[in-house]
């Protein structure tokens, strides 16, 4: 059985991800023909926490 106390790798990016530094990933996105804006899915390979992030379509 592993424990994360002894680990410094597990236990550094824990902490990485704990002070906002993410390490984010493109995971999908949506993008409807009729709508203005487009979804971007991201995912953290650190952590797995999970951000959507919306922008406005070019012209």
């Amino acid at each position: 059985m592993t424990n994360n106390k002894f680990s410094g790798k597990t236990q550094r990016k824990n902490i990485l991800c704990f002070l906002g530094v993410h390490k984010w990933e493109r995971s999908g996105g949506l993008n409807i023909y009729s709508s203005n804006v487009r979804e971007k899915y991201f995912l953290c390979k650190r952590c797995g926490k999970k951000k959507t992030v919306y922008e406005p379509k070019k012209d």
